[in-house]
């Protein structure tokens, strides 16, 4: 907001600059003007360096260029001294801005106009995505590793909508195949042993204390109608009935942490005809071969680095050939645009998809794939690798049990998707700063609080009394719809201090950047992001508050700064409700 008042300034100035022939051999503004935040505070608020770009052009020592545009910024209206109290030009050729106060009411003028909407972008153009992810066999419970992805699709997700696509998840159930056939026969072997009849529990797979749990919730559903099967029977209806109660789980868990997908789709319905759809289509434009008994798309003539095999010398097809189905139903929707999460272990799967993909004849560039790095759990300073339970991974229902869905989706959301996870269960239950997940909380808790202070009665501990409360609902009300209609009411927020208004200005330079940070955290694909800039925004609240009173005696300030709470607080909702963290209002 501020830097897009700023920019369209300076861009002014360079244009009046070429116009009268000040910027040497510059005929035109042919470079993007960029405002950035200096890295050091005493280089001012915001920052220039386009003179830098501008000087091969212009023949002319950027310093020079900078001091030209400077004059020009000085006639600009615009940049009176209530918006821009100072500013100046430093070598190599920058110009630094300092800000006064007229710019920092208008932003928090228009937080307040904007409310919950506040931040939301138009980047997104209406654009129709869908998001795949999770997309965990149905064969056992989530762990951690899933929970990564699942939190990071959910906050991607978030994102998107917020930057103005129209998004739609997708969770592809892997729910056919060699796993699901391990699945029912292992099962089949518990189910039996539990209805009396002991049956030796096949070796591999899936350990027995893993899927013992959900056998006991088939026998409480269907009881021993299955005993009279035989083997063949007994396996496939086991693995049916299995999967469905280990599915049921994994939807209540994910809706537990906030996920909602709006479709499942079911890996078993590709196989009834749609694989072998995508493999005539192959054929057909003349992309598949048979060699050495198998069948083999040809995706080294499509970018990849080699063959890659669709249906096997044993004749059963291959996941290249399902996802290639799968595809081909996604392309059918008339999406815009698809995003797939998948761990980094997935990574060699992806130049065959593409090439799949193209060969059905469809744009591989619609189809972004996020590669997610793995979760590492630790308890003071040690590893943690096993369940407790289950003996196996850790599962993602024991960590949220233990730390809470708040801190489970803020520890699986801050980091970028390339990067593994360090996640320090002993730190995500602190109440302290060191736990940044709480730290949000608590400062929006704060800004509750303090609203309430003001409309409730309290109690004076000097006096002993309880003292009647500073605003009445009215007098909030009126001044809610002034915060709405007018940029002067924040001015007596701002001391003339310097120091403390340093810390003040801050604030509102936190708050009033959110729409830049949705923007670019939608274009990256870096959700973590805002999960990052709602902690910087905590602890500009938190310098904020050890300065300046917020009720005082002059009603002009009180109003002022209780408007500057209201607007904290819309932002952190507004960052908190993006990566699915709880906004509390008392703590």
């Amino acid at each position: 907001m501020i830097e897009q008042k700023l920019q369209q300034i300076v861009e002014s100035a360079i244009d009046g600059a070429v116009k009268d022939g000040k910027l040497g051999n510059v005929t035109e503004r042919s470079v993007p003007v960029v405002i950035e935040r200096p890295r050091l505070p005493e280089h001012g608020d915001l920052a220039c360096g386009v003179a830098m770009k501008l000087a091969g052009q212009a023949k002319t020592a950027p310093i020079k260029i900078a001091e030209s545009i400077s004059e020009y910024i000085k006639s600009n209206p615009d940049a009176n001294s209530d918006a821009i109290s100072k500013f100046n030009v430093a070598p190599p050729g920058f110009i630094n801005f300092q800000l006064g106060k007229r710019w920092l009411a208008n932003s928090l003028q228009q937080i307040h106009e904007r409310g919950a909407d506040f931040g939301r972008s138009d980047v997104g153009a209406n654009k129709k995505l869908l998001i795949e992810y999770v997309s965990a066999n149905p064969t056992g419970e989530l762990h951690i590793g899933h929970g990564r992805n699942a939190v990071f699709g959910s906050c991607l997700a978030n994102l998107f909508k917020f930057a103005g696509f129209d998004v739609k998840q997708e969770f592809y159930l892997n729910d056919t195949g060699a796993q699901i056939e391990q699945l029912g026969a292992q099962a089949w072997a518990l189910y039996q042993t539990k209805n009396g009849k002991a049956t030796e529990y096949p070796e591999g797979g899936y350990p027995e204390e893993s899927i013992s749990h959900f056998v006991d919730q088939v026998i409480a559903l269907h009881k021993d109608k299955f005993m009279q099967l035989n083997y063949e029977e007994g396996v496939e209806q086991l693995a049916l009935a299995t999967k469905s109660v280990i599915l049921e789980d994994q939807k209540q868990l994910l809706e537990t942490l906030g996920i909602h997908f709006d479709s499942w789709f079911s890996e078993s319905t590709l196989h009834n005809g749609k694989v072998e759809e995508v493999l005539d289509v192959f054929a057909k434009n003349n992309f598949s071969y048979e060699a050495e008994g198998a069948l083999w798309l040809k995706s080294k003539e499509l970018g990849d680095e080699r063959d890659r095999v669709l249906r096997k010398s044993a004749g059963n097809t291959t996941y290249l050939a399902a996802d290639a189905a799968y595809h081909k139903d996604k392309y059918s929707r008339n999406f815009d645009g698809f995003v797939t999460i998948w761990g980094a272990d997935h990574h060699g799967q992806v130049p065959g998809l593409r090439a799949a993909v193209k060969a059905l004849g469809y744009d591989p560039d619609l189809m972004e794939i996020i590669l997610t790095q793995i979760v590492n759990l630790s308890r003071d300073g040690k590893s943690v690798r096993m369940s407790k339970r289950r003996g196996t991974v850790v599962t993602l229902s024991e960590v949220m049990e233990e730390v809470g869905k708040d801190a489970v989706r803020y520890y699986l959301a801050e980091s970028s998707p390339q990067n593994p996870i360090a996640f320090d269960l002993e730190l995500a239950k602190k109440t302290s700063r060191e736990n940044p997940a709480f730290y949000i909380q608590y400062a929006h808790a704060r800004c509750c609080a303090i609203l309430r202070r003001a409309l409730e009665p309290y109690v004076n501990t000097e006096k002993q009394t309880t003292e009647p409360p500073v605003l009445s609902e009215k007098e909030w009300a009126d001044f809610q719809a002034e915060f709405k209609k007018s940029a002067d009411v924040f001015l007596p927020a701002f001391d003339s201090d310097p120091a403390i208004f340093a810390d003040q200005k801050a604030l509102v330079m936190a708050l009033q950047s959110f729409p830049a940070e949705v923007r670019d955290s939608a274009i990256n694909r870096q959700p973590g992001r805002l999960a990052r800039y709602a902690f910087e925004v905590a602890n500009a609240l938190q310098k904020f508050y050890e300065v300046s009173r917020v009720i005082t005696d002059d009603k002009d300030v009180t109003k002022a700064r209780l408007g500057l709470i209201m607007a904290t607080k819309q932002v952190l909702a507004n960052v908190l409700g993006i990566i699915g963290v709880s906004a509390p209002e008392r703590m």
